[in-house]
């Protein structure tokens, strides 16, 4: 359980990640500077306009990876991968993307957003130090592979792996625990 002075990184990190989205990234390195900015770099490949990507119709999960993997493959394979490196990310900037993000969110379509995303990794990412009440140190995300340091509660820093698969299962698991309205009657029993 997280203390009450400690920060949301879920609510941090996922700002964060839909600030640097629309980038295209393929890999980020976010660390926590001695200021406690948040400084991200990483690579990003070129993308076909966004005008060429048809809107999704779909809300099934299945049709989520459909459209992924048909985003993806839009990517132009023979373009060079871009460097991008010290974008600091102080408290008021990531209180202005979160306010977007949640501006956003509420204009979606109804579709599930990809739990690949980078910012939906960074967001399951805090999600995972709030749970554990540790404090972020600095995290990779790579091949689809995350890479977490974090301090413990003890102090002790610890490095974690998470593959897709276990990317996959907090996201199910988070989305279980999430406040959700309860069901009423519809007839009688």
């Amino acid at each position: 359980m997280k203390p009450n002075n400690s920060p949301d990184y879920q609510s941090i990190l996922r700002a964060i990640g839909q600030g640097i989205e629309k980038l295209g990234v393929e890999s980020v390195d976010l660390e926590l500077s001695d200021n406690h900015e948040f400084v991200v770099s990483g690579m990003y490949r070129e993308t076909t306009q966004a005008s060429t990507v048809k809107p999704k119709t779909k809300t099934s999960f299945l049709s989520l990876i459909i459209n992924a993997a048909k985003t993806n493959a839009k990517r132009k394979p023979d373009t060079a991968l871009f460097h991008f490196a010290g974008i600091r990310f102080t408290q008021s900037n990531i209180d202005l993307l979160d306010r977007a993000g949640k501006a956003s969110r509420s204009r979606r379509d109804g579709n599930p957003q990809n739990p690949l995303g980078i910012a939906h990794v960074l967001r399951m990412a805090g999600a995972y130090l709030d749970d554990k009440g540790s404090r972020f140190s600095r995290l990779l995300w790579q091949h689809g592979t995350l890479t977490l340091w974090h301090i413990k509660e003890n102090g002790v820093e610890a490095k974690e792996l998470f593959r897709p698969e276990n990317l996959y299962d907090n996201w199910v698991h988070h989305f279980k625990t999430r406040k959700s309205h309860a069901l009423r009657p519809t007839g009688s029993d």
